[in-house]
């Protein structure tokens, strides 16, 4: 089965939400979904902290408060992106840019087909404020994620062939 990468592009932090929650009604998970946004996105700088403060806390109604406000398992990984120059990231994309040529995520999602230009393209609408989700994996489950994204709709959602 042929691999797939899906980029969807958010400039709306409520629709950024929403698409979170929708991918979680359809059982993705962290190792096949990424988040990047810019480090300095005060609305996911703020996101970051509930979800963090909700994490450590042992209350469940504020476990579930963040799971409300953040979605369950691919929110929590708004409290854990990591710093990759000016930007956060969170998932399997992280790993492959930590051991990429340059440490990017330029060199990251060229292993997934996307042609250099487009690549260089979606590092400058993060610097812009764009949040994005990418989905990666075999061809069925990217599609389906696709077909999900495009109810809430993202700002721009292209697929790409590995």
């Amino acid at each position: 089965m042929s691999e797939k990468c899906l980029i969807a592009e958010f400039r709306n932090t409520e629709k950024f939400r929403t698409a979170i929650e929708v991918l979680e009604t359809g059982d993705f998970t962290m190792d096949e979904v990424s988040i990047v946004t810019h480090a300095e996105d005060k609305n996911l700088a703020e996101l970051r902290q509930v979800t963090e403060a909700d994490e450590n806390a042992l209350s469940s109604e504020k476990t579930t408060a963040a799971s409300t406000l953040a979605g369950g398992t691919l929110g929590a990984a708004l409290g854990t992106m990591t710093m990759m120059g000016p930007m956060l990231v969170a998932g399997p994309i992280f790993g492959m840019a930590a051991g990429a040529v340059g440490g990017s995520l330029l060199s990251a999602i060229n292993r997934w087909g996307v042609e250099h230009d487009v690549a260089a393209q979606y590092e400058a609408k993060v610097r812009d404020g764009s949040v994005l989700i990418i989905v990666t994996g075999d061809a069925i489950r990217v599609d389906e994620a696709a077909a999900m994204l495009r109810t809430v709709p993202p700002t721009s959602l292209e697929q790409f062939d590995k």
